[in-house]
């Protein structure tokens, strides 16, 4: 994979969630370092699998047990040239974590602080776990 194009967000704030109408996909997006804005779609698997890595790297005490009580999202069709597929968040040494998504053959990249991958992590889990961790017969959450 290293030989594939990759767009690069660089250091990014202002980052969001929302579900595409439908509900089976997401839209993330954010700033990026030279303050233009980017946005991706995510198959609900690849936003599952980014707030998994996240909630594992933010909350390595308590992930095991989170990660549990959820369920994941089947494979999407790899033919969708503009859906992000697959994603990946590895920690940073000097501070923050780079977050990669493939798209088909392309890759992109976006590098977040901590607290700003700590809020993208509240607004995936809103977009994507909306009753939140009470369970199904609690009420929905306010936005």
């Amino acid at each position: 994979m290293a030989d594939e194009p990759k767009l690069a967000y660089g250091l990014s704030t202002n980052l969001f969630v929302s579900r595409k109408v439908g509900g089976e996909s997401l839209v993330v997006g954010g700033v990026a370092e030279d303050t233009s804005r980017w946005t991706r779609v995510l198959s609900q698997r690849a936003a599952q699998m980014l707030w998994f890595h996240l909630t594992r790297l933010l909350f390595p005490e308590k992930s095991e047990m989170v990660t549990a009580l959820v369920t994941t999202a089947p494979l999407r069709p790899e033919n969708l040239p503009t859906i992000t597929t697959q994603m990946t968040v590895d920690k940073i040494e000097n501070g923050g974590f780079e977050v990669s998504g493939w798209v088909g053959e392309q890759t992109w990249w976006v590098r977040l602080s901590d607290i700003e991958a700590r809020r993208f992590w509240t607004a995936l889990d809103i977009a994507l776990y909306p009753v939140g961790w009470q369970g199904a017969n609690s009420k929905t959450r306010q936005q």
